[in-house]
């Protein structure tokens, strides 16, 4: 699949997908189509002439990204340049067909651009160089279209480039820049590999450093555990509003796995595997700000400590030390 196919199979989306400012595209019916631009969503005017025509539009999609769709199934896919699509029949959906496309991260945005940008500060960037030079493994926390993965990408890239990385995910996300070594692996694929069988591999293919797709299931407890196991410098992201809501998931998702483990016992495992909890949140008028920096210091009483080092601050719109200063830092 070229880019012209790809343009092809869009129709009237096409211009709205060639849009570098729109990362989303919402298909709610075919007079009611939205788009994410700069943080925020807002109502075009492009139209298809039937439902039948949204139909088409994704059957084409899903034929390019080499699957079929006859209309009567959820489809999710995902094409090799990392543009995604999720689709719903007309039998499930009230007004027809639907769809949401989103486009993968553009790979020309640097830390530096962040700093312009206000996302973060540079002091802030200069200490999250430091926390990966200090092999301290880091949780990216944030919602919906925070720009979570945006960050994980960064900070992966900052990795020193003599190190092997694997990244190992459930679904294509992170988009590294070329490495001299490491490999990238993805669940499913023709023999339809288990995500929780990626993550015991990825410990038996020699990493220096392991970096993980999103956290989301009960796999979630191998993975810390393979972190903790010596495997330093390690990083993933979650869904999440601040750093205690994304430790109080993590402890959900572990107990799902259902290996009789009491919660005490997971708070260990996860007070053990991470250091560092960088927290993204997209503010109400669509900026995207890494609100705070926070080290996890392990456990006291069976609960987690947490020290903020960066916070937020919304009058000045900028990231500040809080002053406390990480347990691995001088002075």
């Amino acid at each position: 699949m070229n880019e012209q196919d790809l343009l092809t199979a869009l129709g009237p989306l096409a211009p709205l997908y060639q849009d570098p400012a729109i990362t989303e595209i919402m298909v709610d019916a075919p007079t009611r189509i939205h788009v994410e631009r700069n943080g925020r969503l807002e109502k075009t005017d492009v139209q298809f002439e039937s439902a039948e025509a949204i139909q088409h539009c994704i059957s084409a999609i899903a034929h390019a990204a080499g699957y079929t769709f006859a209309g009567e199934a959820l489809v999710e896919v995902q094409l090799p340049n990392g543009t995604r699509m999720v689709a719903v029949p007309a039998a499930n959906a009230k007004d027809g067909p639907c769809c949401v496309i989103r486009k993968p991260m553009p790979r020309n945005i640097t830390c530096e651009m962040l700093v312009e940008w206000g996302s973060i500060s540079a002091e802030a960037l200069k200490f999250l160089k430091d926390v990966i030079l200090e092999r301290k493994n880091i949780l990216v926390s944030g919602g919906t279209a925070s720009g979570k993965t945006t960050i994980l990408n960064l900070l992966a890239d900052l990795i020193p480039a003599d190190e092997r990385v694997i990244v190992v995910e459930e679904a294509r996300e992170i988009q590294l820049s070329p490495r001299p070594c490491g490999v990238q692996v993805e669940a499913g694929g023709p023999a339809q590999v288990p995500y929780l069988d990626l993550i015991n591999l990825a410990a038996r293919l020699r990493p220096e450093r392991l970096v993980f797709g999103e956290a989301r299931g009960p796999e979630v407890l191998r993975m810390l555990q393979i972190i903790s196991f010596g495997h330093d410098g390690s990083m993933t992201t979650i869904h999440a509003d601040s750093p205690s809501d994304a430790l109080a998931r993590l402890e959900v998702m572990c107990l799902m796995a259902n290996l009789g483990l009491g919660l005490g016992e997971i708070r260990t495992i996860i007070a053990g595997a991470l250091n560092v909890i960088v927290q993204q949140n997209r503010l109400r008028d669509g900026r995207r700000r890494i609100m705070e920096i926070t080290e996890l210091r392990g456990l006291e009483n069976e609960r987690y400590v947490l020290v903020p080092l960066f916070r937020y601050h919304h009058e000045q719109g900028v990231l500040e030390r809080t002053g406390a200063k990480a347990s691995w830092e001088n002075g």
